[in-house]
């Protein structure tokens, strides 16, 4: 996506996550945060996540000399950044926007001129807390899958491509159970060659940094309440916008199913729901900025510089 982001008129500045190659491992003490009995302890780990991207927002605003966000006459949003996060990084953003301490008093102040939206891009149910129990498994959990193999497993399970739910179908296990057999289409990770999938997929990883997915689900579904329901907590400027996958696995579309179910629901009295807008893409799995970059750059520029006026938008596009 890097090459042709400047046609579209954007600057995209990718951040590797902690204890993939080349960026910091998690210490053994971070670890075993992540796994602690307490749940206080692992609340903590969460919070740190969530700390560590905003000071890494922080520090491209102050040194990159980003421009702050503005409005122009038309309603398009110019300038600051808008945040991406694809996957399970969705867990860090919700820790930031759902959980008062993650920020402290210092970031928002930082932050606010410059943060205007945030993109849970095919975020999967887990960081909202909601691992349903439907009859499916993911090769993590798949105890027919010997530890020693899951990793490799998941890189296919992952970037394989599923049949598509109907567009007024609606997200259910009956339908995600007809709908979990991967298509006859080589998974993304699979097309790379040999030397390139091993500088490009990092398996360590899911025996490290993943380990903050077995943290309490509790932690994740306040911070997930508190970020939609209480947009005055944290941020309150910030909209966040879900883009969902329709090729993508199982956990993916039920975090979609998650997402729009949070979007019907009010918030209590006296609260403020944070603006939030829903996008499905269609024909993409989990892969899709590396199977058609240029096809989800332009769907980046059209979508993240738009103002979400509304409490809930949902669309669909090709």
């Amino acid at each position: 996506m890097l090459p042709v982001a400047s046609t579209h008129g954007l600057r995209i500045i990718t951040m590797n996550g902690r204890d993939y190659r080349g960026s910091t491992p998690y210490t053994d003490e971070e670890l075993a945060d992540m796994t602690s009995p307490g749940v206080d302890v692992q609340a903590s780990a969460v919070r740190r996540w969530g700390r560590e991207v905003a000071l890494f927002l922080a520090y491209i605003c102050q040194t990159l000399r980003i421009p702050a966000a503005t409005t122009v006459d038309t309603g398009t949003k110019a300038g600051g950044l808008v945040f991406i996060a694809w996957s399970l990084s969705g867990m860090a953003i919700l820790s930031m926007l759902g959980d008062p301490q993650t920020l402290g008093k210092e970031l928002p102040h930082t932050l606010t001129p410059y943060l205007r939206k945030i993109v849970l891009y095919d975020s999967p149910c887990i960081i909202y807390g909601i691992v349903p129990e439907i009859g499916l498994r993911s090769p993590h959990a798949d105890p027919n899958i010997p530890t020693e193999k899951q990793a490799d497993a998941a890189a296919d399970w992952l970037s394989s491509y599923y049949p598509p739910l109907a567009e007024d179908q609606p997200i259910t296990a009956e339908a995600l159970q007809a709908h979990s057999t991967a298509l006859p289409r080589t998974p993304t990770l699979r097309t790379l060659s040999s030397d390139k999938f091993k500088r490009t997929v990092d398996m360590q990883v899911s025996s490290r940094a993943l380990l903050i997915m077995g943290t309490d689900e509790g932690i994740r579904k306040r911070h997930a309440r508190v970020a939609f329901f209480d947009a005055d907590a944290v941020l309150p400027d910030v909209d966040i916008l879900a883009l969902s996958c329709d090729q993508s696995a199982w956990l993916n579309t039920w975090g979609a199913k998650v997402f729009l179910d949070m979007a019907e629901e009010a918030a209590e009295r006296g609260k403020r729901k944070r603006r939030a807008a829903f996008l499905r893409v269609r024909n993409a799995n989990h892969f899709v900025h590396w199977d058609e970059p240029e096809r989800m750059v332009r769907l980046f520029a059209e979508h993240c510089c738009s103002s979400t006026s509304a409490s809930v938008m949902c669309a669909s596009v090709e």
